[in-house]
């Protein structure tokens, strides 16, 4: 179980690792990673594309429609298969359990495993565990193993050792270590409890700090890429293209490149304004990254910045249908709100960002939207930053995660907000972009 802060490589880890097996001639081929559908469709293909050692590697995705899936898994054999959470109940069901094929199995967040239980849990957890013993090598990755409590480990570690470090059982695991309280219904672990499971389980974990490797001094900028739905993508190459497009069968134009460029950035961001300032939606591709992050940091607090007032009711809808507690930043009473915790979500328009202290239990900044303004980037970074961090006496990198829609105009958007090049050469290569 390899257990890292968002932003140290796990994916890279994990492909180095298969990258030796093969090259030792391992039979422990082929590979099967499991993971939340936006990182099997962008980071791993994405990390193996980054580095030319892992060329050697061949992948092939199992997401989409079920005909699509299926005719994934009749294509030539690959090394790795990636596949989604939701279908994996799906994928366990296709081959007799003797003869289930993928001898490493890479539970990618692996912390969606932690409902597993003996005798009940989630359906997807109980459907993976049927096949776990014919599985060969089973690898958990997550950056947070525990988000409510260590109790949430013995699902995850089950698939490691079937129970052989932290009891066979659930309910014999919380009755040694964890303890509920018989009203509130809290838990809670017993005194000594966590030193203890660390002690069982060090052999088969290893974990990395983010605050040990990297100059806290500095922010990580962590991309979340996603991709644009086929219809989506083809609106935008015609405005990329044509200066105009369609949609809700209305023609919007734009009459010159800086027009066009942010025209350009509301197709990302999931809606396009028309002549009369009027919304139109094209996809909700977007929340997949956020949905991504939220994984990630576990139930820490993040800030979110937006720029285009289309993505509130968005945003909220699905904080809403995830019960996650949010608000839209208003006034004096949500900072101090927020500095008490008393919600998880913040959402603040990038440029109303000023002067704001944010930072005192919040590390993680997430730039949902954006428009070319360095100043504005820099300023929303600094609500929760550095400077404010080591100001409390906190040892702890501050994450600075961005979506990006791949191979559109956010590219060079980002790199000039975060002084990688000029806003001027930021437009004249987003004037110089053609596709054909």
């Amino acid at each position: 179980m390899l257990v890292a802060d968002p932003g140290l490589g796990k994916t890279g880890t994990t492909l180095l690792a298969l990258d030796l097996l093969k090259m030792v001639g391992s039979n422990f081929f082929p590979a099967l990673v499991l993971a939340p559908k936006r990182v099997c469709d962008v980071v791993w293909t994405g990390e193996q594309q980054k580095w030319s050692s892992f060329k050697d590697l061949s992948i092939i995705k199992v997401l989409g429609e079920r005909e699509q899936r299926l005719h994934a898994l009749r294509q030539s054999v690959a090394d790795i298969y990636l596949c989604n959470y939701e279908n994996a109940e799906w994928l366990t069901s296709i081959w007799p359990q003797e003869k289930w094929p993928f001898k490493i199995v890479a539970a990618d967040e692996s912390s969606r495993l932690k409902s597993f239980r003996l005798n009940k849990g989630g359906k997807r957890a109980s459907a993976l565990s049927n096949i776990a013993r014919h599985t060969g090598r089973w690898w958990n990755l997550t950056g947070t193993p525990s988000p409510d409590g260590l109790w949430d480990l013995w699902g995850q570690l089950w698939f490691v050792d079937f129970g052989e470090r932290l009891k066979y059982k659930y309910e014999a695991f919380f009755e040694a270590y964890c303890m509920e309280n018989r009203y509130t219904r809290k838990k809670s672990l017993q005194l000594g409890a966590a030193d203890t499971i660390a002690e069982q389980v060090k052999d088969v974990v290893i974990a990395f700090r983010a605050e040990d490797h990297l100059d806290i001094t500095k922010p990580q900028e962590l991309a979340v890429e996603f991709e644009m739905n086929p219809a989506a993508w083809a609106q935008y190459k015609d405005m990329e293209r044509h200066f105009w497009m369609e949609v809700d069968d209305k023609q919007i134009e734009a009459g010159t490149a800086a027009i066009k460029a942010y025209k350009l950035l509301q197709l990302c961001a999931g809606s396009v304004y028309d002549d009369q300032s009027m919304p139109h939606a094209v996809h909700d591709d977007r929340l997949e990254a956020l949905d991504d992050v939220l994984e990630q940091i576990g139930h820490q607090q993040l800030l979110l910045s937006y720029y285009w007032k289309f993505d509130v009711p968005r945003i909220m809808g699905y904080l809403q249908k995830r019960r996650i507690p949010a608000r839209i930043y208003s006034g004096q009473k949500d900072e101090d709100d927020w500095n008490n915790e008393k919600f998880r979500v913040m959402l603040l328009q990038e440029q109303n960002a000023h002067g704001l202290n944010l930072h005192l239990h919040c590390r993680d900044i997430m730039h949902y939207t954006y428009v070319y303004n360095a100043e504005w980037w820099r300023q929303m970074i600094e609500r929760v930053g550095p400077a404010r961090q080591a100001q409390l006496g906190k040892k702890a990198a501050v994450r600075v995660w961005y979506a990006k829609a791949r191979g559109t105009i956010e590219n060079e958007v980002t790199d000039s907000n975060f002084k990688k090049i000029s806003i001027e050469e930021a437009f004249k290569r987003a004037r110089a972009q053609r596709y054909v």
